[in-house]
């Protein structure tokens, strides 16, 4: 087989929308003996034509399938008019405090971040994730109830930090403006059948949207989850769905060549078991992608961060997902990553199109100690900075592959979502493990209500 490279189908991308992903310096020839051998994808072959069939029979079947969440821009359209009506009354407010945490949170974190848009039109928005009572306490008493409307999103409807944060901002709603009218200052989104904020729904009339049973929370940002979040900010969630599709049918193949899910999911794999790469660090060049890459360490240790079952060890599969900044982290990590264990694999992120480029004005005082900088932009220098980080990680020999993302909308964003959790999916079947469940957080959740129940 072919070795992909920079010419290869699976990383060409049209300088329109697409993704350009490059792979090379994953493989042995580029980067040296901690890169992965051709022989070691070959003796795979079979295995991830395999591990393909299963992800494509287990999407089949809409919102009941086992992968319902690799399908969403599939199933999703059809409830889009309902979620942009529901997002229509709701920036009216000037306030809008969005209660989940995880899964039901980062997604619309990650993209709002991504594509703000700046509007000073548009509400102000508070995600209230970890229970944090004195930043909860200074909200409340600087927000008028009249111009605040929360969103509480758990899939579960029972989700113990949600719910507390969810009690205290009913009760001052209330307080505020009478039990009647506090309920059109409420949004729910959780399971459509079961759960106390179905109940709640139900109980008391309140607005609310479901979440898909088959798809979990780290899944769920192109559900109701995200959609009402970043329609509500003006985000496209149409051409959001749109970039899905387009990773989506970009990834239809068995053909590592022509399916860059697949080829990245192998190579992590195999970086992880034959050559001891045991943290992934995902590094973007861009501010606005820093939230990102909190989504992806949820994605990734959550879903593969558990043990191997089917092997007599019972050995831990995974990756560490660990989130740097550059050009921050040149100045904080950097020294680590050059000299430490060759234990990590880099994935880098840059955009292309910014949207704006602001010149570097250079006097002929300053010329003299900054000659290099003289008829300069801003992004010349940060893509240098980048450029230069790419060779001396590849120098030291550390495992490495560059996402250039052609500018910063809605439909990249959405192909950067579908080839995030499609890679995911493989790699959890490539482990011989479950990627939607979480074991060991269930436990923890039943041990702290065990805790808060007096250890009964």
């Amino acid at each position: 087989m072919a070795q992909p490279s920079n010419n290869s189908p699976a990383n060409i991308a049209s300088a329109s929308s697409r993704l350009s992903i490059d792979t090379a310096r994953l493989y042995r020839d580029a980067i040296g003996v901690e890169g992965v051998g051709q022989s070691e994808i070959e003796a795979l072959l079979p295995q991830l034509r395999s591990v393909h069939q299963t992800l494509i029979e287990g999407s089949a079947g809409g919102l009941e399938a086992e992968y319902a969440c690799l399908t969403l821009h599939d199933t999703m359209p059809d409830s889009l008019a309902q979620i942009e009506a529901m997002a229509e009354p709701i920036r009216g407010f000037e306030n809008i405090a969005f209660i989940g945490i995880g899964g039901s949170s980062l997604g619309a974190k990650a993209v709002h971040q991504a594509l703000d848009s700046q509007d000073s039109s548009l509400p102000r928005l508070h995600f209230l994730e970890n229970i944090d009572p004195r930043r909860l306490d200074r909200l409340l008493r600087n927000w008028t109830a009249e111009k605040t409307a929360v969103i509480a999103i758990s899939k579960s409807g029972g989700t113990i930090e949600t719910v507390i944060q969810l009690l205290i901002v009913r009760a001052w709603l209330e307080k505020q403006l009478g039990s009647d009218e506090a309920r059109y200052h409420q949004w729910l989104i959780t399971d459509p059948v079961q759960g106390w904020l179905r109940e709640l729904a139900r109980r008391e009339g309140i607005s609310s949207l479901p979440v898909p049973p088959r798809v979990g929370g780290r899944f769920s940002v192109l559900t109701a989850v995200g959609l009402l979040p970043l329609a509500i900010t003006g985000v496209d969630i149409r051409r959001l769905l749109a970039g899905s599709a387009a990773n989506a049918a970009r990834c239809a193949s068995d053909d590592l060549r022509e399916n860059p899910a697949l080829e990245m999911a192998v190579l992590f794999y195999l970086l992880d078991i034959k050559h001891n790469k045991r943290v992934s660090i995902m590094m973007p060049y861009a501010d606005p992608l820093q939230l990102f890459g909190d989504w992806y360490r949820q994605l990734w240790a959550e879903s593969l961060g558990k043990r191997m079952e089917t092997l007599p060890d019972k050995p831990p599969a995974g990756t560490l997902p660990v989130r740097a900044m550059g050009a921050v982290d040149q100045h904080s990590q950097l020294q680590m990553y050059l000299e430490s264990r060759h234990d990590k694999i880099f994935t880098f992120m840059a955009v292309d199109d910014w949207g704006t480029n602001l010149p570097i004005p250079v006097s002929s005082a300053d010329k003299k100690h900054f000659p290099y900088l003289e008829g300069k932009r801003m992004l010349d220098v940060l893509e240098a900075e980048f450029r230069a980080t790419v060779q001396v990680i590849s120098e030291t020999g550390h495992p490495n592959m560059t996402l250039r993302l052609p500018r910063l909308d809605a439909h990249v964003l959405g192909q950067l979502i579908d080839l995030y959790q499609r890679t995911t999916v493989y790699a959890g079947l490539l482990y011989g493990i479950n990627p939607l469940d979480q074991p060991a957080v269930e436990k923890g959740k039943k041990l702290a209500i065990q805790n808060l129940s007096g250890g009964r």
